[in-house]
């Protein structure tokens, strides 16, 4: 908990564009297409600091996941402090197909020049 925190607090006062110190995309690096996750360290640098639609523009696809994330990170913690889990809607065949989709969906269709 104590380390999510420190990182937010990190990536609210870090720009990360021109860091040394954050990891860049062997994909785009190399082919000069963008992966699912590029953009996503920027995006939620964005987030922290209230710009949405700049985070949108990044990488839409991390800031609609974080909603998810959350809610999964709630059934977790619920989970373990009361032993009664909620059913988690991703750890089936169609939910695990349909995530899969919707991120490889979001790789490719990024690299289109809309």
């Amino acid at each position: 908990m104590m380390a999510g925190v420190a990182v937010a607090a990190f990536l609210w006062r870090v720009e990360p564009s021109g860091q040394p110190f954050f990891p860049r995309c062997w994909l785009y690096q190399v082919t000069r297409l963008q992966c699912p996750g590029c953009g996503a360290t920027r995006a939620v640098h964005s987030l922290l600091n209230g710009q949405v639609g700049e985070a949108f523009r990044l990488n839409a696809l991390v800031v609609l996941a974080i909603p998810i994330a959350t809610g999964l990170g709630i059934r977790a913690w619920r989970g373990w402090r009361t032993g009664h889990w909620w059913p988690n809607p991703l750890a089936t065949p169609l939910g695990m197909s349909l995530l899969g989709g919707m991120v490889f969906g979001f790789g490719v269709g990024r690299n289109f020049p809309w």
